[in-house]
């Protein structure tokens, strides 16, 4: 009877660790400042809802604490389905900072049919938690605000324990900075790019051991995507970073053993110059630079590709620069849903000079950088995710799937693009840049003082107009014009230090639809007056301070106004005004 008894116990036993083994798990608490609540993340979504229970620190608390108390939900409809739960109070979902809440602790749930997860400690003190608890936190993470600099000579190491970057790092000439055992979260702080770095000059050493290197969730703070350019020299052993790419320029060296460099949308080794070596590694993409007269004649080339030993004089005879895999992936290009396509990072990347001689067919490549100086060239067709054929010079590219984007950089030149999608443009000087019928997903301007002429053309996802930054641009001052939809860029748009003269074109019509002639469009102090069509032309210069505020347009006939409509930088043109 004993024994039957003990066998009984056994197999409940058993089956408790079975049910536990199966539950979710805990695999973050962050702090969402935007609306101050606490935000558990899942490894995934049980399917069930009814009967969860909450344990504080041990102790199991109410989940449906009511006003002024905690209250835990699914931070999405059941249907989506959720990917963890708030911690909030009512009216939902408002902010803890009257709720007596802790900023740090344990965290354990109870799903039915499932058990227990796991016991989560979580501090975020030191990540801009606030609530009306009394408990005191340690802290845990150094916080750096503003650019760190590592003075020529300087050694400076960070070791052990979390430490929380926001700004710039720059690795001065002859300057070492070692990150050992360290949790190094970077922000993009006062940055005005979204990119955020580390620069690393000639003679300089950046040196990454045992670390983890990662920008901060987008509900803290601006995150940024965390950048190298390397000039002197980096090594990085037994890491595992999300940074977005490590640039390789003339005279740099860089070794990588055992070590991870990929991010959800990211994780480019992009290599120009300089001697790279990477070993028993993992990178999300592969940028290769080919040099004037340099040769690149592949077919078939897709991602996701195990290198045993590889060296890049195999694919680039010419190049001009040492890379080296061994042991390493390249991860497959299979970024799906809002990042299929787009300004991200996976996969082959080529940066073409004008002068090289490149044959690629049947290749699945995630961007092609095409420079383009002082002439004049067009371009038809060019479209992202199916098969698409480009010939300029002597760089012929023949079904190629480009999954990315299109990035063209134009120097002093005159560039009209038909039919395409998918545009990446980086303009500089007196350049025009006509865009007929076509789609930009990404614009950065780089010292632009020419025209971009729009005709049925968009503009959506990503762009930074920046002057006033060495590493970036020193100046912008240019004009758009033109037929263009700009949609989904308002939250993405970089600023700073530039400004941008549009010009837009004005309908207005009665409320038949027929054209008001002789209208006034009054606007900043100027007046305009609609032709027989009903067409106004006027222009707005835009900077830092008014790209993003309405200016109201005010639209006058026989002595009253008919019609109002506000304007900023994102409004798309023409603009179409019906009298009242």
């Amino acid at each position: 009877m004993e024994d039957k008894a003990f066998l009984r116990a056994a197999l409940a036993l058993l089956s408790l660790y079975a049910v536990i083994g199966t539950a979710a798990e805990i695999v973050e608490v962050r702090w969402e400042a935007d609306i101050g609540v606490i935000h558990i993340i899942l490894d995934s979504w049980p399917g069930v809802w009814d009967g969860w229970r909450f344990f504080l620190n041990g102790v199991e608390i109410p989940m449906e604490g009511g006003w002024g108390r905690p209250v835990i939900r699914p931070d999405a409809p059941l249907s989506q389905p959720p990917t963890g739960l708030f911690v909030g109070t009512l009216p939902w979902l408002s902010g803890l900072e009257r709720v007596d809440f802790p900023c740090c602790g344990t965290i354990q749930l109870y799903i039915p049919g499932e058990g227990f997860t796991n016991e989560f400690y979580y501090n975020l003190a030191d990540l801009g938690c606030r609530t009306a608890s009394t408990v005191e936190c340690p802290r845990e993470w150094m916080v750096h605000e503003g650019d760190l600099v590592i003075g020529e000579g300087e050694i400076h190491v960070i070791k052990g324990g979390k430490f929380f970057q926001k700004g710039n790092v720059y690795v001065r000439e002859g300057a070492t900075l070692v990150i050992r055992d360290t949790e190094f979260m970077m922000g993009r702080g006062e940055v005005p790019t979204v990119h955020v770095y580390f620069f690393v000059e000639p003679g300089a050493r950046l040196i990454i051991e045992n670390s983890r290197i990662y920008p901060p969730p987008p509900s803290l703070t601006e995150p940024g995507l965390i950048c190298v350019m390397n000039q002197g020299e980096a090594r990085m052993v037994n890491s595992e970073t999300q940074i977005h790419y490590f640039d390789m320029s003339e005279g740099a060296r860089f070794e990588m053993v055992g070590s991870t460099m990929v991010n959800p949308i990211g994780g480019l080794l992009q290599v120009t110059g300089g001697e790279t070596h990477v070993v028993d590694s993992t990178i999300g993409a592969l940028g290769l630079r080919v040099p004037a007269g340099g040769h690149l004649f592949a077919e078939g080339l897709h991602s996701g590709v195990y290198f045993e030993s590889w060296d890049v004089h195999r694919l680039i005879p010419e190049a001009d620069y040492e890379l080296v895999l061994e042991r390493t992936t390249l991860l497959k290009d299979e970024l799906k849903g809002e990042y299929r396509h787009g300004p991200y990072e996976r996969g082959w990347i080529f940066f073409l000079d004008p002068d090289s001689h490149v044959r690629l067919v049947d290749c699945e490549l995630r961007k092609v950088f095409l420079e383009i100086r002082n002439e004049t060239v067009e371009f038809h067709d060019l479209r992202v995710g199916v098969p698409s054929s480009l010939q300029y010079r002597d760089i012929v590219l023949e079904d190629v799937v480009v999954m990315g984007q299109w990035p063209f950089e134009i120097h002093n030149a005159r560039v009209a693009i038909y039919d395409s999608d998918y545009l990446f443009l980086q303009p500089s000087g007196y350049s025009t840049v006509r865009l007929v019928r076509s789609h930009m997903v990404e614009f950065i301007p780089r010292n632009f003082f020419g025209t971009m002429i729009f005709e049925d053309a968009s503009w959506t996802e990503a762009g930074e107009i920046i002057g006033g930054v060495p590493y970036h641009s020193e100046a912008n001052r240019f004009t758009m014009r033109g037929s263009l939809r700009i949609e989904g860029l308002r939250e993405n748009l970089q600023w700073k230090d530039a400004w941008v003269t549009r010009e837009f074109e004005l309908f207005v019509r009665d409320r038949e639809g027929r054209p008001v002639v002789g209208a006034e469009v009054r606007v900043g102090g100027w007046v305009y007056r609609t032709d027989k069509r009903g067409r106004a032309v006027f222009r707005m210069t835009f900077d830092e301070e008014n790209y993003n505020r309405p200016t109201r347009v005010e639209i006058r006939f026989h002595g009253g106004t008919i019609a109002e409509v506000n304007v900023d930088f994102f409004t798309s043109s023409p603009i179409e005004v019906r009298a009242r």
